[in-house]
């Protein structure tokens, strides 16, 4: 019987309860300090708010060094993100303006410039 799951494999966890008696939220860190750990915080918390404040942690800390490399592969996920996004908007420009183009040329070609 094997008293450690294998590297890859998912565990089941059990929520624990929280200092208010709700069962505990699993979230992920995306932060550059502690990148993809997770952890359990109270279902109440959100962005500003603490909730009744508890918090564990689920994984163990990574080594130095896969953190750091973790942290520097979110950080290049975040930048291809960001350089996505402008040329999406890039991209929705020039068809506006290829849209814009014909309709000034089929304008002109069938002689209802205004």
């Amino acid at each position: 019987m094997r008293k450690e799951p294998p590297r890859g494999e998912e565990v089941a966890i059990a929520a624990p309860d929280c200092y208010c008696g709700r069962l505990a939220r699993l979230q992920t860190s995306w932060t550059e300090s502690n990148p993809l750990r997770r952890f359990f915080v109270c279902p109440k918390s959100e962005r500003g708010k603490k909730g009744c404040g508890f918090f564990v942690w689920v994984d163990i800390e990574m080594p130095p060094r896969e953190r750091a490399l973790m942290a520097w592969l979110l950080r290049t996920k975040r930048e291809f993100e960001d350089q996505i996004g402008r040329a999406r908007a890039r991209e929705k420009k020039l068809w506006i303006a290829l849209f814009v183009s014909w309709a000034f040329v089929f304008m002109i070609w069938f002689g209802s410039v205004v």
